[in-house]
């Protein structure tokens, strides 16, 4: 009896965590394409709108995402999304040599149709969408790029 309770939680337990795996494919399925900031807040200061314009962020099928300015990469990097998280979890592992090589800022993310709201910070996860000031917190909104 005991071993097939074990059996039984196992099963249930493989069962989860393939809803899960299933939940980040589409998830990241959903963030594939190229994005442009719409709004920004960083530490609680409003981002410029008018270089906000100039950057996008692409992201590929298998996880990968360059950040460029005016058409030139600056960043780039992986990402594993873990939607069983709430609000749903991103990490973001930069791969760009320099001062962030190697660092992963720590994300919750809502992405839909043709928005996506990202919030992330360095030093530990935000729990809701918003950027207080001394928070070092970004909180960005992101419309998808129509080709």
């Amino acid at each position: 009896m005991k071993t097939a309770l074990l059996a039984l939680v196992a099963v249930a337990a493989s069962a989860v965590a393939f809803a899960e795996d299933d939940q980040a494919k589409k998830d990241l399925k959903a963030l594939v394409g190229t994005w442009q900031y719409t709004s920004q807040e960083e530490n609680g200061k409003e981002t410029d709108k008018e270089n906000l314009k100039a950057v996008t962020v692409t992201v590929t099928a298998d996880g990968k995402w360059e950040v460029k300015y005016e058409g030139k990469t600056f960043l780039e990097g992986t990402v594993r999304l873990d939607p069983s998280r709430k609000p749903k979890a991103a990490d973001w592992t930069i791969t760009t040599e320099g001062d962030l090589y190697g660092k992963t800022a720590l994300g919750i993310y809502d992405v839909g149709k043709d928005t996506w709201k990202h919030c992330f910070g360095f030093d530990k996860r935000p729990e809701k969408f918003e950027s207080k000031e001394g928070s070092k917190v970004t909180n960005a909104i992101l419309k998808r790029v129509k080709k």
